[in-house]
Order: C-alpha cells, then sequence, then structure tokens
C-alpha cells in the first residue's frame, strides 16, 4: 500500500522548505525596500515566479527517476531555475506599514529571536572575536538594514545568471536596494555535493512526515513535518506566540560562514602529532583519519560509525541510518564531532541519563546551503589561494529559531559541557566552533581505549576556529497566500496547506491566473495558464450560473489535470504567459487563428506572433521571433502588458474602418494603468493610441482591484441588451463585471470578488 504523502501537493508552502531547490548554482540576494506601494506592486509581480513544493517536488522526483533510469547520471534535458522570498521581521513591518506585528512577543520564544534578529543574539550564539557582527559584510547594525532575502536556484550557469539579471532589473525598477549579492555554486569535478574542507555536505537531512517516502528512509527516523512547516500537521502545536498567518511557513537562517581549508587542515595535522606522541595511533596515521572523526564522517559521507578503521573503498554512499547506542563514550565516533554535536541521535547519555530520542527529534532543521569561492587548490593560477573568499553559504529551515536553530547553535555546538555531566567536559565542535573568547576554550577530549581491556584513555586537544561567521539574517518564508495579503499590505493566512487539484468538493487552493484564452472553435472552453502549467477549463450552464450569481464553494472547472508550457510548440522558451492578444482580423483564418503573447525573458517583456489550429489537437506554432515591445506605436511608456480588454462595441465587425479597439493594462512603478489602444485590419496593423494612461479608479467596477490580471466575457451575456458581462481574475481572486455599450462605456460591479478556487478545481 502506498503511503498517502499530500505535502507534495501543496501549492501554498515555498518549495525549497521541504522538497529543496538543490540546484548547482544560487544566489542570494540581500534586499532593501524603499517606497511602500512600489515595494507591495514588486511582490506582487514576484509572486507569480515564486517557486511552491508541488512544482519542485514534481520536478526532483522527475530528476531522481531519470538519474536512476539512466544508471546514476544527471539527466541532461531536465533543468530548471526556482525563486523563493523570504522577509525579516523589518521587512514585514515595511509592508504592513505597522510597527506592531506582532500582539505578543513573549520571552524566550522564537517570534523574539525573529524580531530581535540574529546580529542581537550574536554574543549567545558565539559570534563574538573573530565572528563579532561588527566585522560581517551583511546583516548587523553598521550595514544597511535587510528587508527581504531572495533566492534564485538553477541547474544551469545561463539560466541562473538570466534570472539573476531579470531579478535585479525588477528590483531596480521599484527602487528596492540590493544590500548585498551572495552567489555560490557547488563545487566542481570529484569536489561535487562537498564543502570546501572536502567533506560530503547534506547527508543528516531529516525525513518529513506526509512529505517523504518512509521507504526511502532506510530506518531513519520520519520527523514530524509541523517541525519545519509551522501548522503543516495537526499533532504539532505553533510555538507560543505564532500567529495563524505564520502557518505554512518556515523561519530561515541564513549565515556567510568563511572556511580556511589550509589553516583548518593545518590544525588537524598538528593535533594529530599529539595523538601519535600520546600513544593513540600509529605513525602511519593520515591526517584524514583524524578530519573524518572530527567531522563524524570520511570525506565520501559514509559514517565512521559504519566505517571506524579506515575510508571506505570508492563508490561507498553515505548512510543516515546511525545508532550510537554501542558508543557512548565516542570511542569510535567522538561525542565532540560535528555529526554528534548537531544530530546526537539515540545513544545520548546526558547528565548521566539515557535521552530519549524523540528530544532530538525536536531539534532537527533542514539545511539548504551551498559552497561559495573557488575551491582551494593553490596550483590553479586562476584562483583557488589560501587568501582567495571562500565557505559555505549557510541556510536553514526550521518551526522554532529558539528550540532548532539556536538550540543546535548554543547547547550543542559551543557548549563544551554537551553532554553534560562528563569529566573531563567533551569540548566544543571543533569543525565549525573551536576558541571562542567568553565561550569556550576550544579543548576537546579525545576518549580512546588504553589497553586490551577496554580501559578508557582522554587525549585533550585544543582547536581555534578556522570557521568564521561573516554575516547573518532571521527571516520568515511565509506562505503563498500571506505574500499576496502582503503584497496589498495585509497579513493574510492560508486555510490549508494543499495542493491545486482533486475533485469537486475537495479542499484546493486560489492560484495565479496569468491568463485564460477562450479555445477559438469551442464556445465555453478555456486554456488556462498558471505559472508553467496550462489546463483545459471548462462552463456549461450550472457552472455559469454559480460563477456569476450562485454559489461557487463545490464548482468546479478544470478538465484535465494540466500540462508544462513547454508541452505547446509555440511557447518553447516561455517561463510565463503574462498576457494574450488575438489578433483581430486573423481569427479561424485558414483554420487558424493568431495572437499576440507577451511573456517575459532576462527580465525585459517581449511578445512574439503564435497560431492555433482548430483540430482536435489545437496544434500551435510559432510564427517569427521574439519582438520588443517598442515596435507598438501605442504602447510607448509601456514595459509589462498584464491584460487587454477588447472594447465590446468597438470591435471590427461594428467597424466601418476595421478598426479594433481595447483596454490595455500595464504595469507601472506608481500601479497598474489603462489606457485606450486601437489595432487595424491589415498586415501591418497599425496600431494607436486613443486615450493616455489612467488610473483604475476611473472604473466602478475594478474598485479594490490593485492588479487586474485576466479578463473573460461571460458566455451568453456579450452585449445583451446593451450589456456585456465580464470575469475579472486578480491577485488569485475574480469578480463580475458589467460593461455598457455607448460613450464612456459605464460599468457596474455585478459580483464581489470572491477567491478562484473554482478555476483550479476539477470539473
Amino acid at each position: 500500500m502506498t503511503t498517502p504523502l499530500p505535502l507534495r501537493d501543496s501549492a501554498e508552502i515555498q518549495g525549497d522548505i521541504l522538497a529543496g531547490f538543490k540546484k548547482d548554482y544560487m544566489t542570494l540576494l540581500f534586499l532593501q525596500f524603499g517606497d511602500m506601494t512600489a515595494a507591495r506592486n514588486w511582490l506582487a509581480e514576484l509572486i507569480p515566479s515564486i517557486a511552491t513544493t508541488e512544482q519542485v517536488a514534481q520536478f526532483n522526483q522527475k530528476f531522481h527517476d531519470a538519474r536512476v533510469n539512466s544508471q546514476g547520471d544527471d539527466p541532461k534535458n531536465l533543468k530548471a531555475t526556482w525563486v523563493g522570498l523570504s522577509l525579516t521581521y523589518p521587512g514585514i513591518q515595511f509592508l504592513t506599514g505597522n510597527d506592531k506585528v506582532f500582539d505578543k512577543v513573549p520571552t524566550g520564544t522564537t517570534v523574539q529571536a525573529f524580531v530581535q534578529g540574529s546580529a542581537v543574539r550574536a554574543e549567545a550564539l558565539g559570534d563574538t572575536g573573530c565572528n563579532d557582527p561588527k566585522r560581517w559584510i551583511f546583516g548587523s547594525e553598521q550595514k544597511p538594514p535587510i528587508h527581504a532575502v531572495l533566492t534564485i536556484a538553477a541547474d544551469l550557469r545561463g539560466d541562473h545568471d538570466t534570472e539573476v539579471t531579470r531579478q535585479t532589473e525588477a528590483a531596480s525598477r521599484a527602487g528596492v536596494l540590493i544590500v548585498h549579492p551572495q552567489s555560490g555554486a557547488t563545487l566542481p569535478g570529484k569536489r561535487k555535493g562537498k564543502e570546501h574542507f572536502g567533506f560530503k555536505d547534506g547527508v543528516s537531512e531529516p525525513f518529513v512526515v506526509g512529505f517523504d517516502d518512509p521507504e526511502e528512509a532506510e530506518g531513519a527516523r520520519m520527523i514530524p513535518a509541523g517541525q519545519f512547516v509551522l501548522g503543516a500537521d495537526q499533532e504539532t502545536p505553533l510555538p507560543k506566540g505564532v500567529p495563524d498567518w505564520m502557518k505554512y511557513g518556515s523561519f530561515q537562517v541564513v549565515r556567510r560562514l568563511g572556511q580556511d581549508v589550509p589553516g583548518w587542515w593545518a590544525q588537524v595535522n598538528s593535533e594529530l602529532a599529539k595523538l601519535r606522541e600520546a600513544k593513540v595511533v600509529d605513525e602511519n596515521t593520515k591526517s584524514e583519519w583524524l578530519g573524518a572523526r572530527l567531522v563524524g564522517r570520511w570525506r565520501c559521507g559514509a559514517s565512521i560509525a559504519k566505517y571506524p578503521d579506515a575510508a571506505p573503498p570508492p563508490g561507498t554512499k553515505p548512510d543516515n541510518d546511525l545508532s550510537f547506542k554501542d558508543d557512548p563514550h565516542g570511542i569510535t565516533t567522538p561525542l565532540f564531532s560535528h555529526l554528534r554535536k548537531t544530530a546526537p541521535r539515540d545513544g545520548l547519555v546526558d547528565g548521566g541519563e539515557l535521552v530519549d530520542e524523540k528530544f532530538m527529534d525536536l531539534r532537527r532543521i533542514i539545511r539548504r546551503g551551498i559552497p561559495y569561492g573557488a575551491p582551494f587548490d593553490p596550483a590553479n593560477e586562476d584562483g583557488g589561494g589560501p587568501d582567495e573568499s571562500r565557505g559555505l553559504l549557510f541556510v536553514c529551515y526550521q518551526a522554532d529559531l529558539r528550540q532548532q536553530f539556536e538550540f543546535i547553535q548554543t547547547d550543542w555546538i559551543n557548549d563544551p559541557n554537551f553532554p553534560h555531566d562528563r569529566k573531563p567536559k567533551p569540548g566544543p565542535d571543533p569543525m565549525v566552533s573551536g576558541m571562542l573568547p567568553g565561550v569556550t576554550t576550544g579543548e576537546i577530549a579525545f576518549e580512546s581505549h588504553s589497553n586490551i581491556n577496554g580501559d578508557r584513555k582522554t587525549t585533550i586537544l585544543s582547536f581555534k576556529p578556522f570557521v568564521t561567521t561573516e554575516g547573518s539574517v532571521y527571516a520568515f518564508s511565509p506562505s503563498l497566500t500571506t505574500l499576496r495579503g502582503l503584497s496589498r499590505g495585509r497579513l493574510e493566512g492560508a486555510t490549508s496547506a494543499g495542493g491545486t487539484g482533486g475533485q469537486t468538493g475537495q479542499p484546493v487552493q486560489a492560484g495565479p491566473m496569468d491568463e485564460i484564452l477562450p479555445w477559438p472553435d469551442v464556445e465555453g472552453r478555456y486554456w488556462t495558464f498558471s505559472g508553467r502549467t496550462v489546463r483545459v477549463a471548462g462552463t456549461g450552464g450550472a457552472e455559469l450560473e454559480q460563477l456569476t450569481t450562485g454559489k461557487d464553494d463545490r464548482t468546479g472547472t478544470v478538465m484535465d489535470p494540466g500540462i508544462d508550457l513547454s508541452s505547446w510548440p509555440a511557447l518553447a522558451g516561455v517561463d510565463r504567459v503574462d498576457a494574450i492578444l488575438p489578433v483581430p482580423d486573423e481569427q479561424g483564418l485558414n483554420g487558424e487563428s493568431s495572437y499576440w503573447l507577451f511573456h517575459t525573458k532576462g527580465g525585459t517583456q517581449v511578445y512574439r506572433r503564435i497560431n492555433i489550429a482548430h483540430d482536435a489537437r489545437h496544434t500551435s506554432r510559432r510564427i517569427g521571433d521574439d519582438q520588443p515591445l517598442s515596435r507598438w506605436n501605442s504602447f510607448g511608456g509601456v514595459t509589462r502588458v498584464d491584460a487587454v480588454l477588447p472594447v465590446p462595441d468597438q470591435r471590427r465587425a461594428d467597424e466601418a474602418d476595421g478598426k479594433s479597439w481595447y483596454w490595455l493594462f500595464h504595469t507601472t512603478p506608481q500601479g497598474q494603468r489603462y489606457r485606450l489602444i486601437s489595432i487595424a485590419d491589415g498586415g501591418m496593423h497599425t496600431d494607436v493610441m486613443e486615450r493616455t494612461d489612467r488610473e483604475l479608479t476611473k472604473w466602478v467596477s475594478l474598485q479594490g482591484i490593485r492588479k487586474a490580471e485576466g479578463f473573460l466575457f461571460v458566455p451568453g451575456r456579450f452585449r445583451v441588451s446593451g450589456q456585456t458581462w465580464c470575469w475579472v481574475f486578480h491577485e488569485q481572486q475574480y469578480r463580475v463585471i458589467s460593461i455598457s455599450d455607448g460613450a464612456g462605456h459605464p460599468d457596474t460591479l455585478v459580483r464581489e470578488s470572491r477567491p478562484n478556487t473554482p478555476w483550479f478545481r476539477r470539473g
């Protein structure tokens, strides 16, 4: 029987948290907002690009299956670019315009840690001396404030760089300052998957209930999802002080950790000499042997618990189903090792008592870091010297900053007296901590057997810190619903962590409606474009009533599960459809209908011509290359077309001069505006701006809408008694409006906005 994995279908939880972007190239842009309205508009524009768990999980599964089928080789034709967003406490204050985001900030809670930020809590975290915030590159009081952290990750460098450029330009247009851009990449060649010291990274990631298949855990413990995503299960309570709008979000920690690779390995070698002198090891023991004990694993990721004497043969895979019950004193895997300091697992004897492993489950975190800088390689003239900047961009997610990340850092990693009440003290984690002023002297107790009877022998070693905190930020990765609310200056929470599909009546979430296009040859059928997914939707008589004047809580329009944009030949190279405008005099011409399709490439919106055939498969084809918006006479000053609405009584059939009129809605730094344009029949399709930009407030029926994203005439209600009904899609909602024929085209609100859930629910 297959175990249900409902969290894999979530369109609320951001994709990097549970699924993980897991890309070779990643950049974090640390951002500072300027103008409030511009920042909210920037966020609204960004939201459709943010990857959900559903999207990332589906891709990762395809990638995994392809690797299995190719016997371990990475699939060359599977690639993706992902975007994620987290906000700091000042960032949420800025977007809401409210200094008091939380009703209460209880002492000693994750809310307090989030509000204070990592720089304020630096001393408790061991960020002293060489780690002092005054030395940081970002995140300290001496540096500009950070409001948001934008994550960009991709399989290919070119795709990564293109998306970074696109997001940089979008931020610039909105007056959002990039405080610090931090790039990272997996190390090349045989170093791939390892950090700069040379050890396999990311091995001990937790397996999550409701997301990971228990059969793939291979005996490792399954951790409740609520430990990483707030409110993701009913059993895990929300931490004290956490409000409902934080549900389906996760607290994010970002730390830039500089690594002195030659210094660390030189230290390992010098301390190994002490072990040789004490006759703990023989003269032939190499530095890698001691390095593995400091980490708890060999370079390949295999644990020393399973391979205690020497590194395993090449090709040995990392293991995660570990037990330390038979090693309570750390003779094989030292108590001070990074592995046991960060995840003690079973066998932890603390204060003379065996600690229940469930206590350790409450401390787990999900790590999503990546190395930065060139690998240490002194012979490489293009980079790799000892003075070059390199290290780990540490990123982790958890539901409780205080009880997870901070507990691990302060109560385990830096505490020389953990496990407690042992003589001598085990010492701090020598890999990432060592000697820190006011925290630890850096001494560790190396335990070994002194004779054949198994008597213990302790050798004191001393480690200085060769991993340095160079920047740190506490942020929060909200649900998609909360982000949409923040784009309107409000804090609104999601009601469910579920996905976008399902049968009629099942709980589903509203989704972004980038565009909706009627079939050219079948009334009541549409293609809906949401992110990279194209779905077929349909409305009959019952649906029309429910979607316009009736009750739509069980109405569904979706007729198929959806396909990727790339399945349409005409959409090759399109990441998201921004808007589609039918070519007025080329509908049904020679069995095809022609359209202008607007999409964004490299941060700049462009357009192309596409044709869709009137056949069973609706075969599509592309006509020519992408063109700049400047080719449109009526688009002066327009940088992004959001939606186009034909003027009902000014279409070519009603015009003697063969001209069609449209209201063009487009994004500006001051918010969305609309203008009136016309397009003439004929090969040139000459376009003219008939009236300049106006604010949306000119439309009575659009009051309260910040950005209109799509329009669709209601079947059977087009120019009936001089009135045309229209669905308006905006910010994951939809409403019904009426437009009158004649001068001024008076408009009326027929029905208030509701979540656009019916347009994502299976009918």
